[in-house]
């Protein structure tokens, strides 16, 4: 087996500190340096609707208007990449090389946004879908001007930075905290329906109605927007309000 290196060691360290969230984006950043990427960027995963990507940045050290005037040239909702994203949880890897063989090959021209990708100096990289604790995506892409990623390099740099996704998510949802703003008594109810218990039986163990327990477990469906009970114990679990 392959050891990892030391500043690889040195990284899975610094993030597993517990580090503030300035701190996180710093360790992003040192590890797209680790890889020779300029530019390390995670985000909220594009929708099919969204026209901008600027709105939807976490934390980057691309330069300060890059994603801004990448929207006047083409919307995330026009990009294939995202288009891509959506629908795999592997990493992604693009090089300015590979479309224009590919618009080439079908007898297209390179879309406009690539132009300004390579006027940055940025001619290939690597996106990361990533699914987070209360179900929502993101992604973690690294872009620059090297030669393409091997695979290993490719397995090595998808797991720093699912190890920085996993500090970030905890960061956000600690074990210990309440992020959904559920009571006590909504919480109990919750944990109770995730053993299996009906309604009836969860108001024989609480000394509540029927009615009690329906309306505390409709206002917990409410505050985590799910639309049945099933879904609610799915996405309490993901959030690790209950376990």
């Amino acid at each position: 087996m392959r050891q990892m290196t030391l500043e690889q060691q040195q990284m899975y360290s610094a993030i597993s500190d517990g580090p503030s969230k300035p701190d996180l984006a710093q360790n992003l950043f040192r590890i797209g340096r680790m890889f020779e990427f300029a530019y390390s960027t995670f985000m909220v995963m594009p929708s099919k609707t969204d026209v901008s990507v600027a709105t939807l940045i976490i934390e980057t050290n691309a330069a300060p208007d890059f994603y801004s005037r990448l929207d006047e040239i083409r919307p995330p909702k026009d990009c294939y990449v995202y288009d891509a994203a959506r629908c795999t949880v592997l990493p992604l890897d693009w090089s300015a090389e590979q479309i224009e063989r590919q618009c080439h090959l079908i007898n297209s021209s390179p879309p406009p946004s690539l132009k300004h990708y390579v006027d940055h100096g940025l001619t290939g990289g690597l996106l990361i879908p990533l699914s987070s604790l209360d179900g929502s995506r993101h992604i973690i892409r690294f872009d620059g001007d090297r030669a393409p990623l091997e695979q290993i390099e490719i397995n090595d740099l998808t797991m720093l930075a699912l190890h920085f996704f996993q500090s970030y998510d905890r960061n956000r949802y600690p074990l210990t905290d309440n992020p959904c703003g559920l009571t006590e008594r909504e919480l109990e109810i919750v944990r109770w329906t995730a053993r299996g218990k009906t309604s009836a039986e969860i108001g024989v163990i609480m000394a509540l109605s029927d009615h009690t327990v329906n309306a505390y477990m409709n206002n917990a469906v409410k505050k985590l927007d799910c639309v049945n009970r099933t879904q609610l114990v799915a996405k309490a679990l993901r959030m690790r309000v209950i376990s």
